[in-house]
């Protein structure tokens, strides 16, 4: 479909976000929903919006299942939008606007971000800090399977930033803390499972304590994170918590060799008892 828009949504139990989602961008030519087995509403309702609904492993995190989703898709132009975010009219007009005069190959979506009720403007989080590679044509692009979302770019593709504000993503990231904390706790250990199984660099206490001072201070100071006050802050020391615990988990698995220490470290901890208890029944 010459000048079509697929939208491309991957879902695993977002019935809190998906109807809200799916009614901003209901307008598009194709909506291409993959779902990993949620045992919520979240297929039900999107039944009522389309019938090209597809199934994908549960793995975790929806990166995976990107390109299968793509796969699907039948229009020329690819527009990836995520469960809990909304395309207000300003964004779906300018996104009409490029591809009609193919102004672009691929383009850069800013992105208000919203974190528990705080609407970031600095950190990195801020809608023209935060931009996002999510519209582009079929063919100019692909995704890779590691999480947080690293794409595979032509070479010849004429990338496009978008550059205003009010033509941004609204993205509904976090309502709790409990949320951020049940998400961090998953994505470290994807993120130090992929590491273990070599799908990325390894990394060193060494590069860890750089990467995380550089981040710091880029956060805080070059992207002005003090002006968000006391909870940019916070909010940055939470971002460096979730590098620092996705190296002690990789940790453990390489000590113990497994993705899943906890079980050795329990044997461990059984063997131990178990000395304890046999001196009392020497005694």
């Amino acid at each position: 479909m010459k000048n079509g828009i697929s939208v491309l949504i991957n879902t695993f139990n977002e019935e809190k976000n998906i109807q809200n989602c799916l009614e901003s961008v209901k307008w598009a030519d194709e909506i291409i929903l993959v779902d990993m087995y949620s045992d919520d509403e979240t297929v039900n309702i999107a039944k009522k919006y389309t019938d090209k609904i597809y199934f994908f492993e549960k793995c975790g995190y929806a990166d995976p299942a990107r390109n299968f989703a793509l796969e699907k898709a039948n229009c020329n132009w690819i527009l990836v939008v995520d469960a809990d975010e909304l395309v207000p009219i300003a964004l779906k007009n300018r996104l009409l606007k490029i591809a009609e005069n193919d102004l672009a190959d691929v383009v850069l979506i800013p992105r208000m971000n919203f974190v528990f009720g705080h609407l970031f403007k600095f950190t990195g989080s801020g809608p023209l800090q935060d931009a996002q590679l999510r519209f582009f044509k079929k063919g100019y692009m692909a995704f890779s399977p590691a999480i947080h979302q690293i794409y595979n770019i032509n070479n010849d593709a004429r990338i496009f930033k978008i550059d205003k504000e009010n033509e941004s993503f609204i993205h509904f990231a976090y309502v709790s803390v409990e949320q951020w904390i049940e998400k961090m706790d998953r994505y470290s250990t994807i993120e130090a499972n992929n590491v273990f199984n070599d799908i990325k660099t390894n990394i060193t206490f060494k590069g860890l304590f750089i990467k995380s001072l550089k981040n710091f201070i880029k956060k805080y100071f070059i992207q002005k994170g003090y002006k968000e006050g006391e909870f940019g802050f916070l909010w940055i020391l939470l971002e460096l918590a979730y590098f620092n615990i996705s190296y002690i988990k990789l940790k453990l698995m390489e000590k113990f060799d497994t993705l899943n220490p906890e079980e050795k470290i329990r044997d461990e901890y059984q063997q131990i008892t178990k000395k304890i208890l046999d001196e009392y029944n020497k005694s």
